[in-house]
C-alpha cells in the first residue's frame, strides 16, 4: 500500500472523537495494516479509573480509521484485541487487497473532517428517521443497542440522573483539576478550548437536560424571572452492550464513531452527556431506571446546530 494512502487513513482516524479530546490512542502502521495502541498517559484518572472512557474513544479511532481505508477502496478486516500478549495493542485494522467502497462508506469517510462536537444550541429540525434506522442497524451489526430517549418520562429521568452526577462529580475537587488539565482558553492540540466548552447560549432558551459545566463546578446559567425560557428538547440516543468489558467498550466506540459520521452527513452535530455515564453509580441509575437489559456505555444529544469546530488533533506521524 502506498505510504500516502497509509498516511491519510492514518490521519483520518485521528480525527475521531475522545473524551475531552485526550487522544488516548497511538496508531502505527504495521505491515499490511494499522495498529491501534492505548496511550494510557491520556487516561483520565478521576473520570476513567477503568480505562472504559478510553477503550470507546479508541473505538471510535478505529471505526474513522476503517471508514477511511474503504473509501480508499481497501479491503479492511478489523480485529480486535489480537495479541493476549500485548494489552496495550486495541485493536489491528489489517488492509488486504482492493474492494470499492459502498456509496455509503465513501459519505461518511467524507463527513470525517466535518465532523465536530457541538455543545450549543440546535434548530427544531428533527433528525431524519433514516439516520436513526441506520444507526440502530449499524449498531446491531457491531453487539451495540441503540436506544432513542423520546419518552417524556425517559428524559425527566435522564436530566435528574444527570443532574445529581455532576453534582456528585463537583463534590470532589479532583474532577474540577482534572477538567482544568484538559481545557485551554486558546485552542491546543489537545483538550477543550473554553470556547468550545462553554458557546454561548441565547439568554431565553435552556437545554430540558443540564449539559456539562467544563469549570468543574456544576453551574449553570438561570434565565431571567420576566418570560419563561424556551426548552431546547433535542434527539437523545443512548448506546450501550450487553456485557460490559474491554471488547463491549471498543464495540460501543465504533458504533459511537460509526453514528457521529452518518449524523454529520446528514449535516448534524452531537454532543456527549457524559456525566450520566461517567461513574457506575450514574451509569447503574440509568440502567434501573430505564428498565436497561444490559450496560448503558455512552449518552448525547444530537441535532442541528450552528457551530464550528473548536478542538485540534496532536500531530500524526506515520
Amino acid at each position: 500500500m502506498a505510504d500516502d494512502d497509509l498516511s491519510l487513513i492514518i490521519e483520518c482516524a485521528s480525527l475521531a472523537p475522545s473524551v475531552h479530546n485526550t487522544q488516548p490512542w497511538t496508531l502505527r502502521p504495521d505491515g499490511g495494516g494499522i495498529d491501534v495502541l492505548a496511550d494510557t498517559t491520556r487516561q483520565l484518572d478521576f473520570l476513567d479509573p477503568t480505562a472504559r472512557q478510553l477503550r470507546i474513544s479508541c473505538g471510535a479511532a478505529i471505526e474513522f480509521g476503517y471508514l477511511a481505508a474503504r473509501a480508499a477502496g481497501r479491503r479492511a478486516t478489523v480485529r480486535l484485541r489480537p495479541d493476549a500478549g500485548r494489552p496495550d495493542l486495541l485493536a489491528r485494522v489489517d488492509l488486504d487487497g482492493d474492494e470499492p467502497a459502498t456509496e455509503l462508506e465513501t459519505a461518511l469517510a467524507a463527513a470525517i473532517p466535518r465532523r465536530y462536537t457541538d455543545r450549543g444550541p440546535y434548530s427544531d429540525e428533527p433528525l431524519s428517521p433514516q439516520l436513526l434506522i441506520d444507526t440502530q442497524t449499524r449498531g446491531a451489526e457491531l453487539g451495540v443497542w441503540v436506544r432513542i430517549l423520546d419518552k417524556p418520562s425517559e428524559r425527566t429521568v435522564v436530566a435528574m440522573i444527570l443532574a445529581e452526577a455532576e453534582a456528585a462529580e463537583a463534590a470532589d475537587p479532583r474532577y474540577a483539576e482534572e477538567l482544568a488539565r484538559w481545557t485551554s482558553e486558546q485552542p491546543q492540540e489537545e483538550g477543550v478550548s473554553r470556547a468550545a466548552a462553554a458557546p454561548s447560549w441565547p439568554a431565553d432558551r435552556v437545554s430540558d437536560v443540564p449539559l456539562r459545566d467544563f469549570t468543574g463546578h456544576a453551574g449553570h446559567p438561570h434565565p431571567g424571572p420576566d418570560e419563561p425560557p424556551r426548552v431546547e428538547r433535542d434527539t437523545l440516543v443512548l448506546l450501550g452492550t450487553a456485557l460490559d468489558d474491554d471488547a463491549s467498550w471498543l464495540l460501543a466506540g465504533r458504533a459511537l464513531g460509526w453514528m457521529l459520521l452518518r449524523a454529520a452527513a446528514d449535516g448534524a452535530s452531537a454532543q456527549p452527556l457524559g456525566p450520566a455515564i461517567d461513574l457506575p453509580d450514574s451509569r447503574a441509575a440509568l440502567r434501573r431506571e430505564l428498565g436497561l437489559v444490559g450496560h448503558p456505555q455512552f449518552l448525547l444529544r444530537v441535532g442541528y446546530g450552528s457551530g464550528q469546530p473548536g478542538t485540534r488533533r496532536k500531530h500524526v506521524e506515520a
